[in-house]
């Protein structure tokens, strides 16, 4: 065990630049304490060094540095990382300001900044400096100045940012450093490069990509080092040695970056490791496969692998997927990773395209499929055998590169030797999050090792539950079915034939609407009121149809009916017959009406294009399906075999399944559920009806197999009756400390230990809290005596939580209280997450309400509105007893004064809400500011320095402001000009640490 003696943070500092100096890095004790313009000439020192040619001996003019700056200093991000990657060498392109002098094209020139592929080498500059200044904006108000403690300049480029805390502080003050830094617009002109940051300690540190606005930040994707055995690497130096040093760090930068729509993201540690790893064995002739879980980005990897690969024209790369769905989703995912850089991808939409590329002398990775390959490869060799040229002789000299997405399900022995004979020089990398062994194996089916070659890296499901790259599931073995037997006895189930569960008897149509009405029962608990959607698995297309039937028919009577999808191929069970035909055609139907306004939009003859829209709905990933007003959405999407493997969709939480799978199929299936999102979703769950005792046993040997002997714990939630006991002693623990909220409350005039003490123990009983009311058995009115616990206690608590919480928050980087290793991490306090965002979405059904039925004056229109007004008012209500009443007060007013024609598809309430309080807090001010005879800007300053450190500070620039005989003229007298500025500042101390409190996130969200 270390033991860490805390260090003064400058001290912590300078072991760490000499650190980095000591591997690869050069300290430029010139900029320490930069402010921006030293930064921007030291830029152009470089600029002017790294292009004589270019520049034709002349120096950039300041005109030209400052054209330079406008074309780095207006990028995001993503936007940066383009223009880094985009090629072997990036180049800023520039007009000479003496273009006359010049002939030809010399006038517009091209400036080399950064070298993509010459790690350590060439002409890349690694530079550190520390303190760099950051000064307030003039024209904008809550701007201070702010120091950054230590950046890494790439060629004059700050590139990656290191933020450091003390042993003794949360980790969380270096984060929300840079949350708060970022919305201050610190990260402009030559910052606005930044790729990556690193937040410290010496036995703690966390690596994130950086984002376009403070908002776009999520924890989630903080990450922890990792050694290639998957080891955490928490030791700052260690850390240094393996992430910092050069060339890994310029790797981090140009490999292990890129672009996913507005976001930017960087590797995780086991992705960096697999690419590593199958560099290597590619330099070394070998092939292999890579074994990471199911959820944990292995598409990212192989993306990164191919495209890395590929940059060397002397190699083809070919992406292989063994379905043309799985073919579709990595082109697109492919395209959409590139479109910023110069790495260039092909899909294949049939076999003559397969083949026009491959003749193609065009360099890019060929995104296709097995079937489409092997076709290829057939091709080519009937023209061999008719003594013709082949169409693949251009490739023969070229090392070709398979990499197999999905390769567990890769059913292409024959396919694969077929293509394996075409070429000479060839790899074969295999890509799974279930690997194929000999236990799993068809007769036809080879191992996944025997098919590939080794394993290269391994990151399997119970790593990547340790490490936070899935989730947990909670998994529910439903009992609805029951059937008798001749003699009017109960079966038991292990008896039970499949004729229960399908076909038109009575037993088979009983099991079928019990599990519907379970579905809607539980509804709320599984989907987190809404918040996220389902699919629901059956064994064959007639079930398919039979299941949608009852859920239309149940949407008639339901409070609140379900959207539901149904998506199969009418070849899926390989028979195809009319009540297929014609249940496709009525669930197209149905569709077209709910979401496009047309009975016909979707019919047989575009049937992929209906199949595509459900699968990109449901996934709410992209383009215009990511931001899906409520009435636009599908809740629940019933499949036979559709979107059970290889289907990315983060806000999809649950699986209903009424089939029966096994190891990796089942496992596959599973990890639809799992993908980490937000704090809302701390599992998937997974409800299982038929044969369910069968299906609990399938699933622990399916888990211990692929998870590892004795994980089965650590990746499902225990049951409902160990869940429900670990509640209750949670609640013991905190009434053993505070027995009632009152005295709970009554900690305000205590220590910050025994209030921290108080938060620790109230937010355990809120996590196991969460945890439970996700389970069906849950009934907090009937069950509340076990757990020693009502529901209004538990939300009076929940409000002595919130005002404790209020009450010692750090904000300040050096505040040295004990309270500082409480990390305030985000945690749904409410067990039914009525929460700040829930009431904001029904008071926005609200609002839709209003708009679409207030022209409409029937009785049915008006009882529609006053419904969703109800349920507005009733969470709002409930939120006020959780202990959250402002926030409640503010939200109603809100919605009350919002205008509802403003509520269109694109409506984002919680940016319009906090637009809302923004617009109240600055108006409060001014009203402030007015009738005690201040100015309103310096008056803002002073509150967002108190908002960040909890201290009032340049009090004295608003004091320079203060004029009496204004206040005197609002009716306010003093005795002289010192009592006035005096009591003023009494009062706006006290209007900013109590009125403007109001306008601060009371923990909600």
């Amino acid at each position: 065990m270390v033991l860490y003696k805390a260090k003064a943070e400058l001290e912590f500092e300078d072991e760490l630049i000499q650190t980095l100096t000591q591997n690869g890095w050069t300290h430029n004790r010139a900029l320490d304490n930069a402010t921006p313009k030293m930064l921007e000439n030291h830029f152009r020192e470089i600029l002017n060094q790294n292009n004589p040619e270019s520049l034709d001996g002349e120096q950039l003019t300041d005109r030209e540095m400052a054209d330079i700056m406008r074309f780095i200093g207006g990028m995001t991000p993503v936007e940066a990382n383009g223009f880094l990657n985009n090629g072997y060498v990036a180049e800023i392109p520039l007009t000479r300001e003496h273009a006359d002098i010049h002939v030809g094209n010399f006038s517009k020139v091209r400036l080399r900044a950064f070298w993509r592929d010459a790690a350590a080498g060439g002409m890349n500059r690694y530079e550190v400096i520390k303190q760099a200044i950051r000064p307030g904006m003039e024209d904008q108000l809550d701007s201070p100045n702010r120091r950054f403690d230590v950046t890494l300049l790439f060629n004059g480029m700050p590139l990656i940012q290191i933020e450091e805390k003390r042993v003794d502080v949360s980790l969380k003050m270096a984060t929300n450093q840079i949350y708060k830094y970022k919305s201050e617009h610190k990260y402009d002109g030559l910052y606005s490069m930044v790729q990556i940051f690193v937040a410290m300690k010496e036995n703690e540190v966390k690596y994130f990509a950086n984002q376009k606005s403070e908002n776009q930040f999520n924890n989630k994707f903080f990450f922890e080092w990792l050694d290639p055995q998957n080891h955490a690497v928490r030791d700052w130096r260690q850390f240094t040695l393996s992430f910092l040093k050069i060339p890994m760090a310029h790797n981090v930068i140009s490999n292990y970056t890129l672009a996913k729509g507005d976001n930017l993201v960087v590797l995780r540690p086991y992705q960096i490791h697999a690419i590593s790893a199958v560099r290597k064995a590619f330099e070394n002739h070998q092939d292999g496969f890579v074994w990471h879980a199911t959820g944990s980005g292995k598409t990212i990897t192989a993306y990164k692998v191919a495209t890395i690969l590929q940059r060397n024209p002397q190699n083809q790369v070919i992406f292989l997927s063994d379905r043309k769905e799985l073919d579709a989703q990595s082109g697109k995912n492919f395209s959409e990773f590139s479109s910023d850089t110069d790495d260039t991808v092909f899909e294949t939409a049939h076999t003559d395209e397969l083949i026009s590329r491959l003749k193609s002398a065009d360099n890019g990775v060929i995104v296709t499929t097995i079937n489409k390959m092997k076709i290829a490869v057939e091709r080519n060799n009937k023209l061999k055998e008719a003594g013709k040229k082949g169409f693949l002789d251009g490739l023969m000299t070229r090392r070709m590169v398979f990499i197999v997405d999905e390769a567990h399900r890769s059913q292409f022995g024959e396919m694969q030797r077929v293509i394996k004979r075409a070429f000479p020089l060839q790899s074969w990398y295999g890509f799974t999050g279930t690997p194929i062994f000999d236990f799993n194996k068809t007769a036809e089916d080879q191992t996944t090792e025997s098919q590939f070659g080794p394993l290269l890296h391994r990151y399997d499901i119970g790593n990547a539950l340790s490490d936070g790259a899935i989730l947990p599931f909670n998994t529910e073995y439903v009992h609805v079915a029951s059937a008798t037997d001749q003699h009017g006895e109960d079966v038991d189930e292990s008896q039970f034939s499949d004729d229960l569960y399908v076909g038109n008897n009575d037993n088979a149509q009983n099991y079928r609407n019990k599990v519907v009405h379970w579905i809607y029962k539980n509804w709320n608990k599984k989907s987190v009121h809404g918040k996220f959607n389902a699919l629901f698995a059956v064994s064959d297309i007639q079930q398919a149809i039979e299941f949608y039937h009852l859920f239309k028919e149940k949407n008639k009577t339901a409070l609140h009916p379900l959207h539901v999808a149904v998506t199969y191929s009418l070849n899926e069970n390989g028979d195809d017959n009319q009540s297929q035909r014609d249940g496709l055609v009525e669930a197209m139907h149905d569709y077209s009406v709910q979401y496009t306004g047309s009975d016909s939009t979707f019919t047989l003859d575009n049937a992929n294009v209906y199949i595509d829209d459900v699968a990109k709905r449901t996934a709410r990933t992209e383009g215009p399906y990511k931001h899906l007003s409520p009435e636009q959405t599908i809740d629940l999407t019933i499949v036979v075999a559709r979107l059970l493997t290889g289907f990315d969709a983060p806000r999809l939480n649950t699986l209903y399944m009424d089939k029966m799978m096994q190891y990796q199929g089942l496992i596959q299936a599973y990890a639809r559920t799992n993908r980490v999102f937000d704090k809302n979703k701390p599992q998937g769950n997974i409800v299982l009806f038929r044969h369910p005792d069968e299906m609990e046993v399938r699933t622990k040997d399916a888990f211990e197999k692929y998870a590892g002997s004795g994980t089965f714990e650590k990746v499902f939630r225990p049951e409902f009756k160990e869940m429900q006991q670990d509640f209750a002693d949670q609640v013991t623990s905190l009434k053993a400390y505070v027995p009632t909220p009152d005295e709970a409350n009554a900690l305000l005039d205590d220590t910050v230990e025994n209030r921290v003490e108080f938060l620790k123990k109230f937010r355990e009983v809120a996590r196991k809290m969460q945890y439970l009311g996700s389970y069906s058995d849950f009934d907090w009115s009937a069950q509340a005596a076990s757990y020693g616990m009502t529901e209004e206690e538990y939300g009076y608590f929940q409000g002595a939580y919130q005002t404790i919480a209020d009450s010692i928050t750090p904000v300040g980087p050096d505040r040295d209280t004990k309270v500082l290793k409480f990390d305030f991490e985000d945690v749904v306090i409410n067990t039914l997450l009525i929460d700040r965002e829930y009431v904001l979405s029904l008071g926005t059904s609200y609002l839709r309400s209003v708009k679409e039925n207030q022209e409409d004056k029937s009785q049915e229109a008006q009882s529609k509105i006053e419904a969703a007004y109800k349920d507005f008012i009733a969470a709002a209500e409930k939120l006020r007893r959780s202990g959250k009443p402002k926030s409640a007060d503010q939200i109603l007013d809100f919605i009350k004064t919002f205008d509802s024609s403003k509520v269109d598809g694109d409506f984002d309430p919680e940016n319009e809400f906090q637009q809302f309080q923004y617009q109240k807090k600055l108006a409060a001010i001014k009203k402030f500011a007015n009738e005690f005879g201040l100015e309103s800007k310096p008056l803002e300053n002073v509150n967002a320095e108190y908002e960040e450190t909890g201290e009032f500070r340049h009090e004295q620039d608003l004091k320079r402001t203060a004029k009496r005989e204004v206040a005197e003229s609002h009716g306010h007298k003093y005795k002289n000009v010192l009592n006035y500025k005096s009591v003023v500042q009494k009062k706006w101390q006290s209007f900013i640490t109590d009125d403007l409190a109001q306008y601060r996130v009371e923990g909600d969200k």
